[in-house]
């Protein structure tokens, strides 16, 4: 029942990244080759103007010109550059980006429900119960997909890959989609956390390490939409370490009746 299913992050995301890189290269060698090509055409038409005096004579084009020619160019080259680099820097809008800790950052300022607050306490029953009701409220009205994400991070050790599986108890992504289209919000009522009697065996066991609790959380989540409204049971195990301040340790959806 305790056992973890971390779900692997999609191949994809490494394909973009390896690709990112040579599009940007590739927009800026266009840039460099195109660039100077189109100002120099239009320079040479201009020259080619000039060199024809008003009395049918051809005169030597001025140096001045060919050195405005050449400005021209560099400053059209390096104004294209400098937008591809910004473009190519700027965050993703709607998912954020990711770092080495599994951290997501939005575009946009986080915003925060009262309902997502990590306590800080020593009494592990009060931080399952807080855990539960993070992972089950929320309004797509009022923040992003990456914010209620790394609001349940913060109940893990960010030095570990708990906060990775603190997030895997939230709906995908594709998920997330939905909710937004039908302007869900949800709350969640009645939050219980129980100790089993097969996890209090685990901890008699001694196959937990100091510190361990583990509970069956247990509540009513209800779901407003613009469709109508759901009252849907949710459950799952969480474990938390105290030493003594509690931290999330693991969790799961799967829980055996």
């Amino acid at each position: 029942m305790t056992n973890i299913y971390l779900r692997p992050p999609s191949h994809h995301l490494f394909v973009q990244c390896c690709l990112a890189p040579f599009k940007l290269a590739s927009h800026i060698f266009v840039a460099a080759w195109i660039v100077p090509q189109l100002v120099a055409a239009v320079g040479s038409a201009a020259l080619r103007r000039t060199e024809i005096s008003t009395r049918g004579k051809p005169v030597k084009s001025s140096s001045r010109s060919r050195v405005a020619v050449a400005i021209l160019a560099v400053v059209g080259v390096a104004a294209l550059i400098a937008m591809l680099v910004a473009r190519w820097q700027s965050p993703d809008e709607t998912r954020g980006t990711s770092n080495s800790d599994g951290t997501t950052y939005s575009a946009e300022a986080p915003r925060q429900l009262e309902a997502w607050a990590r306590p800080t306490t020593t009494d592990p029953h009060d931080f399952a119960i807080a855990y539960a009701r993070a992972i089950w409220t929320y309004d797509t009205s009022r923040h992003s997909y990456v914010d209620w994400q790394n609001a349940v991070s913060v109940f893990a050790d960010p030095r570990s890959a708990a906060p990775q599986v603190a997030k895997s108890l939230l709906p995908q992504w594709a998920e997330w989609d939905q909710l937004q289209s039908h302007e869900a919000r949800a709350v969640v009522n009645g939050i219980t956390a129980e100790v089993t009697p097969e996890l209090e065996a685990m901890i008699n066991r001694g196959q937990a390490p100091t510190g361990w609790h583990a509970y069956v959380i247990h509540g009513t989540q209800t779901v407003l939409t613009d469709t109508g409204t759901k009252f849907l049971d949710r459950q799952a195990a969480v474990a938390v370490v105290c030493t003594p301040t509690c931290k999330f340790w693991s969790a799961t959806s799967q829980v055996s009746p």
